[in-house]
């Protein structure tokens, strides 16, 4: 039955203060009768003091009859009490006497009793011993059982203990000889399985996961785990998760707080898939950093850890690899959609996303290992975050080494890097090195006995070229034993031009690490890939192909005479040919300005590189234009170079409006995509310009007239010219657009980071370009004034006559109906130059070469008139039909009606009149022609008419000269 309740005290209702309880009241009562004078004073205090009196007695009845049970209870148990303290004290009294009654027997039988305990305690120890023995044979199999269940701290805490006991107090017991030995084995044993479970916390299980969850934007593949149908119940996961969570941060907690700690409550994880994976390797790993310190082998554990860091790093490549190839290929893009990364981008970004989760287990690592070294007070020198990425460095330099094909120093013998790594242990240097292969003098990688010949692919040890099954992929106990036989393995083709796609993303890991380390020096990644940049594939390849492409452009012959083929015209938007080592140097350039844009901090030595390419084009360029226009022998001229050297032809020429109008229209060509056309000139103004030209041009010919030697007959080398003039000036816009893009900053849109500052190039490099440009276009400009100047020249070569032929105006050979005949060969030539110009000039710049040639060969065949000596009718009408065929050439070339040679057919046909008529006509219609070209037919005339009074021609000359007077000439003047 059980005891009641202990009483309860009652609460007082109200609190008096000293003076109105025990003495103080009645001392206030005393006080109060003394003080009074009267009776009726003092009874009524007497009345008021009886008056509470009864009623604190009526109250104290109240709460007596309220509280009689308690005060019962109080008593019964105050009896109870009172009696258990009575026997109580019997008891001991009785005690003490039996007590002295044993004192005094035992004085009597001491030596007895003395060799009696002697003996039970021997016999004690003996059955303890036979106690720690029997425990010992059990410790293997305790261990065995906990390490199954991964119940390490246990286990290594009961190999401890029984370590410890086998070595001390039975350590004279030889019968535990072997039972010592098997104990020291499964401590190596114990100590094995803990660095694989710390690998497999450090390498595998984050990356696993992180891998796992990798999926391609579009691809359908997800995880076979996240599908699987045994799967636990959700609601039943969730609360057991919580659970598990709650007990691994409490043993995290007591695990930090330092010093002992019980060892059953700690380790309380049986399930690890129901905790976060985070926790579950926090968990884990101080789990085993205390059994290391309990095992005494924080040292070895620390060497091996970094020992085995490239290794398991290297796992981590194969284990990727492996997973993008099993992915496939990737789905191609359609429109709209953004590009798919490159399989090595996306290889290298999960490989430093995995490292960069390696690095966060291992800082976890290492505060685990520096709380052990300062609670166990040892001596071991733990390493740094700085020595593993001085490892993933190294990892990354070998895979970079795989797929852009160079040889990597850091293979041969693994030097200790300076950078970022700290001084090791003296261990390091005496531990045992990987063999290096045999090099082969030839590969044999093309012939047809190495398609089944697997074992010439064995002295391949990159660790990006190992392979293994799906099976082996993700377990953690995969080691270098295990490697000896692997195909290479590569998610793309290896290539040297692949450093283009990764250099950004490698710049922006190498940009992370240094910030890690925080040293301010170039990381060894940094050094390696700057190295390889430098001298293996620009100095190597993209340097060396630009000299190349120069060489081979100054070396070939025909460099200047084969052009691009129609596909190639048509991909490049244009709509005539250009030169194919125009195209060439083109597409050098356009490639270093992708190039510049994947490899911005190498922007200044690529444009240098340009630059100097561009230079030595231009000299090629003009040397070329030199051996086009220039003849073998070095007394010879062409005359149309000629003229264009002199200054004031030059800068005539460049002065007048259609050429004006032509370049720029050029200009604006870039923003219409051709040329644009200018405001037309009326009939006056190209009248005028036309006629200022020829009278130019006619001033500037010497006596001696143009012979065969002086101009350029070949119409093949003026198509050859043209064809310059064209991809010149193309070349010179292509340069500059390439200038005023450099003008803004240089941004790769492919990958978008913030880290990498966009490089600005140098002002003076790009006054350069321009410079360039603008050499190209005045070489293009030289060309098309050549050609210009060239057609007029061949018009005086093949119109104007030579003195010999000057006697007589009949010197015409052949058929009276048919022009002359070199009238015929220039007709046959300006179609030959038509045709040549149409097929390789804009129709702006063909339209600018005919232009005004009508007006010259008007001009050139009045003035033959100069020449004459006398003239019949059949040379008239010769002279007609000369100005007739000009005529049809030239308005079919032209597509206009070429009035100018009217005008001069008009002046032939005036010599078929009599002197009186030709005046009558100037009376009647006005004035024609200049009165020196009149002057000129009326002697004509008379000399045809044989009129040979002077004064009569004299009279004639006064009345042309009365007519014209000071009036200017009305109608076409040549």
């Amino acid at each position: 039955m059980a005891s009641p309740p202990p009483p309860i005290k009652p609460k007082r209702r109200e609190k008096y203060s000293k003076e109105t309880t025990g003495c103080g009241l009645l001392v206030s009562v005393i006080k109060t009768l003394d003080a009074s004078e009267t009776n009726e004073q003092r009874q009524k205090e007497k009345l008021k003091i009886e008056k509470e009196f009864k009623r604190s007695d009526q109250l104290l009845n109240e709460l007596v009859s309220r509280h009689d049970g308690d005060l019962t209870k109080v008593m019964q148990l105050f009896g109870k009490v009172s009696t258990h303290v009575t026997m109580s004290r019997e008891k001991i009294h009785t005690v003490k006497e039996n007590l002295h009654a044993c004192k005094q027997l035992l004085r009597c039988r001491r030596e007895e009793l003395k060799k009696l305990w002697t003996d039970a305690v021997q016999q004690k120890y003996v059955l303890e011993m036979f106690d720690q023995i029997n425990e010992l044979r059990k410790v293997p199999s305790i261990v065995t059982a906990y390490t199954t269940k991964r119940q390490y701290l246990h286990a290594t805490k009961a190999l401890t203990s029984a370590i410890a006991l086998g070595e001390g107090a039975l350590k004279e017991v030889e019968g535990l000889n072997d039972l010592r030995h098997d104990l020291d084995v499964r401590r190596n044993q114990l100590y094995g399985r803990l660095l694989e479970e710390l690998a497999k916390y450090l390498y595998h299980v984050n990356t696993q996961e992180y891998l796992l969850g990798f999926q391609r934007q579009g691809s359908g593949r997800s995880s076979s785990y996240a599908a699987s149908p045994f799967q636990r119940n959700p609601l039943r996961k969730s609360a057991e998760r919580a659970e598990s969570n709650t007990k691994v941060r409490r043993a995290l907690f007591e695990m930090q707080q330092g010093g002992a700690f019980d060892v059953d409550k700690t380790e309380i994880l049986e399930d690890g898939e129901v905790v976060d994976a985070e926790l579950n390797a926090t968990y884990y790993i101080g789990i085993i950093t205390e059994c290391f310190a309990l095992l005494e082998k924080v040292p070895q554990s620390l060497e091996t850890i970094q020992v085995q860091m490239q290794s398991e790093l290297g796992f981590i490549v194969t284990r990727t690899t492996q997973h993008i190839v099993a992915l496939g290929p990737q789905v191609p893009v359609l429109d709209g959609q953004t590009a798919p990364v490159h399989p090595l981008v996306e290889l290298l970004d999960l490989l430093f996303k995995q490292f960069k989760i390696v690095a966060e287990t291992h800082t976890l690592l290492l505060k685990n290992y520096t709380n052990i070294i300062q609670r166990y007070k040892l001596s071991a020198k733990n390493y740094d975050i700085v020595d593993y990425w001085a490892q993933a460095q190294i990892v990354l330099q070998n895979v970079l080494v795989d797929y852009l094909n160079i040889d990597n120093p850091a293979n041969d013998e693994q030097p200790r890097l300076t950078y970022l790594e700290q001084s090791t242990s003296l261990n390091t240097y005496f531990s045992r090195r990987k063999v290096p292969h045999k090099k082969t003098m030839f590969k044999f990688d093309k012939s047809s006995h190495t398609v089944g010949g697997g074992d010439t692919k064995e002295h391949r040890r990159n660790l990006s070229d190992m392979s293994c099954d799906e099976a082996t992929i993700f377990d953690p106990t995969y080691t270098s034993t295990d490697k000896k036989k692997r195909e290479r393995l590569l998610v793309c083709p290896a290539d040297l031009s692949l450093i283009r796609v990764i250099y950004l993303p490698v710049m922006n890991y190498i940009f992370e690490i240094e910030t890690t380390a925080k040293t301010g020096q170039r990381c060894s990644l940094h050094a390696f890939l700057a190295q390889h940049v430098r001298e293996t594939f620009l100095a190597r390849g993209h340097n060396r192909s630009l000299q190349m492409t120069i060489e081979s452009l100054s070396k070939t012959q025909d460099a200047w005479k084969a052009i691009v083929g129609a596909d190639e015209v048509k991909r490049l938007g244009l709509n005539r040919p250009l030169l194919q080592s125009t195209v060439l140097v083109e597409s050098r350039i356009r490639e270093t300005s992708n190039l510049i844009r994947d490899l911005p901090n190498y922007s200044e030595d690529l444009l240098k590189m340009i630059c100097a390419l561009l230079k030595t084009y231009r000299e090629t360029c003009q040397a070329a234009y030199r051996g086009i226009v220039q003849p073998e022998t070095e007394d010879k001229r062409i005359y149309s170079v000629a003229w264009l050297k002199d200054d004031d032809i030059s800068r005539f020429l460049k002065t007048l409006p259609n050429w004006t109008d032509l370049k720029m229209s050029h200009m604006r060509r870039g923003k219409l995509g051709g040329y644009e056309m200018s405001e037309e000139e009326s009939m006056a103004q190209v009248q005028q310009r036309n006629i200022r030209e020829a009278e130019m041009l006619t001033s500037n010919l010497c006596e001696g007239g143009i012979s065969q030697f002086e101009i350029l007959s070949d119409v093949g080398v003026l198509k050859e010219l043209a064809i310059m003039q064209q991809s010149m000036e193309w070349f010179s816009g292509r340069i500059s657009e390439f200038a005023s893009n450099l003008r803004k900053p240089i941004v790769n849109g492919v990958v978008a980071n913030e880290l990498i500052a966009p490089v600005v190039v140098a002002d003076g490099t790009i006054k350069v370009l321009t410079n360039l440009a603008l050499e190209f276009d005045e070489l293009a400009n030289t060309c098309l004034l050549v050609l210009h100047l060239e057609v007029r020249v061949q018009c005086f070569h093949y119109l104007r006559s030579y003195p010999s032929d000057r006697s007589r105006g009949d010197f015409h050979k052949g058929d009276n109906l048919e022009p002359d005949s070199k009238v015929l060969k220039l007709t046959k030539v300006l179609s030959d130059m038509d045709e040549a110009f149409s097929a390789t000039l804009h129709p702006r710049k063909v339209k600018y070469i005919f232009e005004g040639l009508a007006h010259l060969a008007a001009r050139i065949l009045i003035m033959a008139s100069n020449s004459m000596e006398s003239i019949d009718q059949v040379s008239v009408q010769r002279m007609c039909r000369n100005a007739q065929a000009l005529q049809q050439t030239l308005s079919s070339i032209t597509a206009t009606r070429e009035v100018a040679l009217d005008h001069a057919r008009n002046f032939y046909e005036m010599l078929y009149m009599k002197p009186e008529e030709i005046l009558s006509q100037i009376v009647e219609k006005g004035a024609q022609f200049t009165e020196m070209q009149y002057l000129n037919a009326l002697q004509l005339i008379c000399k045809n008419r044989g009129v040979t009074d002077q004064n009569m021609l004299t009279t004639y000359q006064q009345k042309l000269s009365d007519l014209l007077g000071p009036k200017p000439p009305l109608g076409v003047t040549v």
